[in-house]
Parts: structure tokens; sequence; C-alpha cells
């Protein structure tokens, strides 16, 4: 049988497996300062567990089995990466854990060669000799490889220590370091882990580790006070400290190198670092559920202020409230819908000291002001006209067009509006100083601008580009969206509300502000899947949320399946896809070599795979609770 850690006994959430003769969990070994941990109580649980949902009957399908292995697998292109590190890969893991995994990412921030380290730490008792299989396996892969083996004995075990190849260009000390115990299998890219891991088995786990750490617990007991565990064993759990975990992301992404912005640093400066740590528990296949999750994000007040934190800080404020009702605007054929409670107008002036940090210079406010003063410019008053008359309920929405191209993927972002006339005289006045404008008059009372670069006759930069001209400043990115539409779409007989609307298809723009004015009904929320998946999130606790979001997942994948398997997944036009080049175009790592999607099936033939979900934040007096599920 499996029980519940000693210090989970009185909170609740996390598993362990024991036996008559107990078992240190890997929690125990690990130390306070860790960035991010993830562990598997009980691994031959979880993977039966796996087994009974829809997900893992897609991997069976007789044409996706291969493809999704290859990719996904316990030995798959995705995983072989990470296994590289550490020569222990999910495969071998599946063999030889007959309990508990945990999975440990460690800063070394004064080490700069090396900042930070991977390490496992799997339960092998009764597979020791698969263990020793395995460890063999990986000696012969590690050395065929080129690398070369030294042992070390330390406290009665022996360490092999691997120094792999040294590749053309490579700066960091790389090491593959493995210890198999009795009743574990220790693995970690850097020798003093193993060791300390070793030495503290003995000594009944460190006297400061990341279990017994104050944060640690106060997020797992938030958690298992949500959290009703049906199959012990049958869960990945997770924890995080953000900042300290994207650092390590940073380095081993080279994200943010040769930057003059180092974000990570920029968002600490201007109060961020308020949110001190994070996790949650997913339960694998339970009741109506494949996945169920509850999570939860520590950022208690810093501050006696109704904002509650400092500096950018403050852009954080989500207030609860009803977010059950969608408006009947909606097209029935959306693929996800996000709403949201904020205070935007706050969250507008709070960005003032990060823009100021991020450029070095004190430009937020004269920026603002040359909005208004400046005689070729728009003349908005943001402070006096914009900001006070934009509400605090915000829309996000998406879909796919057919056929399936590089653009199908849609977005659309609605805010509530309190003076509607306002805003759209300060749209108007926006674009007459935009260029590449063509006003599109299809929609009786409501003039949507559609702006497509590089095709209009003004020269003029407009605007808001001024945030971009400071020489201090990277070279200038491209911007995310070379199409786009703007409106303020007021009130009509399908909305009681009016709505400033932003989208990246104009088409999308018009036919919603053309269900607006028109009434038109059989909208997302008359869908009996919708209705009934809304319903749930209510009975699961999503009463008053301040986020929320509803996914059709087979509606929401269409585009990315089709196009991976035409092979132009890569120039997908997306917002999303567009951030992501963005962040990764310097990236001189190897790209992670992928199957021919070629062989995929037609997406008809598996999106009855794909189900609904749901998911919703709720603000608490110490941060935010995540709840989210995928139904089976």
């Amino acid at each position: 049988m499996y029980t519940l850690f000693a210090f989970v006994v009185a909170v609740g959430g996390v598993g362990r497996a024991a036996t008559a003769e107990d078992y240190l969990s890997g929690l125990r070994l690990l130390p306070a300062d860790a960035a991010g941990v993830a562990w598997v109580a009980d691994m031959p649980v979880l993977v039966e567990s796996w087994k009974k949902t829809t997900l893992h009957e897609l991997g069976q399908d007789d044409v996706m089995k291969p493809l999704v292995e290859a990719n996904l697998g316990a030995d798959g292109a995705l995983w072989s990466k990470i296994g590289d590190k550490i020569g222990v890969r999910p495969k071998d893991l599946y063999e030889i854990a007959s309990g508990e995994v945990v999975v440990g990412w460690l800063p070394f921030e004064n080490d700069r060669r090396r900042p930070s380290c991977l390490c496992v730490i799997a339960d092998t008792r009764g597979k020791h000799q698969q263990a020793i299989a395995v460890a063999e396996r990986i000696d012969q892969d590690l050395k065929a490889d080129g690398a070369t083996r030294k042992d070390v004995e330390k406290f009665g075990e022996t360490i092999r220590i691997y120094q792999p190849k040294t590749r053309p260009g490579q700066l960091k000390i790389e090491q593959v370091v493995i210890s198999v115990t009795e009743d574990r299998v220790i693995a970690s890219n850097r020798d003093s882990v193993v060791m300390d891991i070793l030495e503290a088995i003995p000594q009944d786990g460190l006297t400061d580790s990341v279990e017994q750490s104050p944060l640690f617990q106060t997020v797992a007991k938030q958690v298992s006070d949500r959290m009703e565990v049906k199959t012990p064993g049958s869960t990945l759990q997770w924890y995080v400290r953000p900042l300290a975990m994207g650092r390590i992301l940073r380095d081993v992404a080279k994200v943010d190198r040769g930057n003059k912005v180092k974000i990570l640093n920029l968002l600490e400066n201007q109060g961020f670092d308020a949110i001190q740590a994070m996790g949650g528990t997913v339960v694998v296949r339970q009741d109506e559920f494949d996945l169920l999750h509850r999570g939860y994000v520590h950022a208690p007040p810093v501050t006696d202020q109704p904002d509650r934190y400092r500096l950018a800080a403050r852009v954080l404020q989500f207030p609860n409230g009803n977010l059950q009702e969608l408006p009947g605007w909606i097209p029935k054929s959306t693929a996800s819908v996000t709403q949201m409670n904020w205070k935007m107008e706050e969250a507008f002036w709070a960005l003032e000291s990060l823009v100021n940090e991020a450029f070095n210079d004190k430009i937020f406010r004269p920026t603002i002001a040359g909005i208004r003063d400046d005689e070729e410019g728009p003349q908005i008053d943001i402070e006096k006209n914009v900001m006070p008359n934009l509400g605090e309920h915000l829309l996000l929405l998406t879909d796919n067009t057919e056929p399936i191209t590089v653009d199908s993927e849609r977005l659309l972002v609605a805010i509530e509006v309190i003076d509607q006339d306002v805003i759209a005289n300060a749209i108007e006045k926006a674009m007459e100083v935009e260029p590449d404008v063509l006003l599109v008059d299809v929609v009786e009372g409501v003039d949507i601008w559609k702006v497509q670069r590089g095709e209009g006759e003004i020269e003029e930069e407009a605007f808001f580009d001024d945030f971009g001209s400071d020489e201090d400043m990277q070279e200038e990115q491209p911007p995310l969206l070379d199409t786009w539409a703007i409106a303020m779409v007021g009130k009509g007989p399908g909305s009681d509300k009016p709505y400033l609307m932003f989208s990246s298809h104009v088409d999308f723009l018009v036919e919603i502000a053309t269900r607006i004015q028109s009434g038109a009904g059989d909208g997302l929320d008359e869908q009996p899947e919708i209705v009934e998946l809304l319903k749930m999130t209510q009975e699961f606790g999503g009463k008053q949320p301040s986020i929320q979001r509803v996914v059709r997942l087979r509606e929401s994948l269409q585009a990315k399946y089709e196009l991976q398997r035409r092979g132009e997944l890569r120039d997908n036009d997306s917002v999303l896809a567009t951030i992501i080049r963005r962040l990764f175009q310097a990236d001189e790592q190897e790209e992670i070599q992928r199957p021919n999607a070629t062989k995929w099936p037609p997406y008809s033939e598996v999106k009855d795979f794909f189900k609904n979900a749901s998911s919703y934040v709720e603000t608490t007096d110490t941060g935010w609770s995540l709840n989210a599920f995928l139904l089976h």
C-alpha cells in the first residue's frame, strides 16, 4: 500500500511509496533553494492511470502510435535532449521505477560556467537488477559517443562520472553522473550533487530540504486543501520558484543573451519578486476527467495598499467576479474563450516604472504627453479620456478558418468600454496618423480600421512607435502582426455592452461586429457542450473567478495539426508563433529532430481524441489559486 509523506499527513497532497522498511523521499534529499521540482508519487500507478485516458488511446492508434512515440514517447525526440544531460531518459525510468520519481532543477548562480543542475532520484526497490542493466546500457551509449568514465567511491556507493566528448565551441564543463544504490538510481549533470544526496541518505535527509522549506509547505497545503485524490499515486506534482527557474531556463535555452535589457532582472527590480513560489497537482484519469489540476501561486502582499504590490507588479490586479455568462455574440465556431477581470487603468500606469527602467530614461510620461500635445500626432489624451473609459472586463477569442493555411489561426481581444463615443474618437484620431490604414465600411454604424503594413502611402511612423526610438535599445524588431484591425463596437441587439476590439484578422472583427449589430443567435453560449462545460466548471468550484478559460481542443488544435502535417508549422502567422520565433531566432542550439509528419492521418480521423477543457483562476489574500480539467 501507499501512504502520504509525513508532512503531508497534516497538509495533504504529496504522496510517496512506503513499506515496512521506510523509504526516504527524494524531496528530503534536495536542498530548500531548489528552483523547481517535479515528482511522481508512484510511477507504476501513474502509468496504469494514463493508460485509461483518451490521450493514451490516441497514442495507440495504428497510424499515430509510431509517430507519437517517435516524438513524445518515452525515448522520443522531445525527451532525448533531457536524457543527454543526465544519461537517464524517461524510457529508463518506466523500466526501473517501482515507486517515487523526483526531478529537481538546482541553481548554482555563483558558477558562471555551470549555473544550474538537473537531477533525478528514482525509487528502484524490487527492481535493482533492472536498474543495473539500465546503468550498463547507459554506460555503453555514453562510451560509444566518446565519453570517458571515472569511478569514485563515496559513502559506501560507487559513483560513475562521465566526461562527454567536447563539442566544438563548448564552454561549459559537461558531466553525466550516475549512482545505482540498493534502492535508488541517482543521476545528475554535476558530481557534487550526487555526492551530497548520498551523504544525506543515512542522515535521514537534509536539515534544510525542499520538502521542509516553508514555501514548499505553504504551496502544498494550499493545493491539498482543494484536491481529492481517489487513487493514491496517480499524480504528477510540481513546485517552482519562478525567478530562480526562469534563470535556469534562460541559461538552458540561451534566451536573453546579448540583450541590453535583461528581462528577469527587470521583472525582479519591478516588484515581480513578490511571486515567491507556485506549484500544483495533476491527477490522471479520475471520474469524468482525463486530467485534473489544482495549483497555487504564492504572492503575499508587500504593501498595505489595495494594489498589494510595488512598482510594475501592481499590474497584477485581477478582482474576482462572475464570469460564467458568455456573451451571445461569440460565434459558435470559436475554439477558445478567455475572460478576465482586470483593473486595466491602474495596470497601465503601473507600467511607468518598468518602461522607464527598460529604456534607462524617464520617457513614459513625456511620451504620453507627446501623444496628447504633438500637433503632428493624434492628440489623444490617454490619461483623461482613454484609460478612464476602459472597463475592467476583457475577453480573448481564438478560432481557425478553413481551408487551413499559415494564417488560419485568428485572435480577437474585446475590452468593455464605459463611454463608447470617447473611445471611438480616440481610435479615429490614432488611425489618422497610422500608416497603411484602410477604413472597412461593411458593418453599419461601426468604423473598422484595417492596418496592412507596407501598403499605405503615409511614410511617417505611428505615434506608438516612439517607444522604440531609444538608441540604447536593441535594433527595432518588426511588428508582431503585418495585418490587424481595430474598432469601437457599440451596443446593439446582440450586446448590451460596448467593446473596444482588436483582431489579427479584419474578417474576424467584421463577423463579430455584424453579430452584435444584427442580434444574431446560435452563438457559442448556446452550444450544449459549452453549456455543460460551464456547468461542470461551477461544480468544480469556479463560481467567482478572476480569470476563466474554456477550450475546445478539437477546434483549437486543428490548424497546428494540419500545418505540422504539411511541414508548414514554422511559417504559422499567429501571434504566439511569431513571439516564439523571435525569442529563439538567435538560439544556436541544434533543433530537436522530429519524425516526418506527412505520415500523420488527416485531422478528421483523429480529432475525436481531443476533448474540451476548462480552467479558472481565483484571487486569494496571498496569491492566486489555479484550477483546470480536461474531460475524458
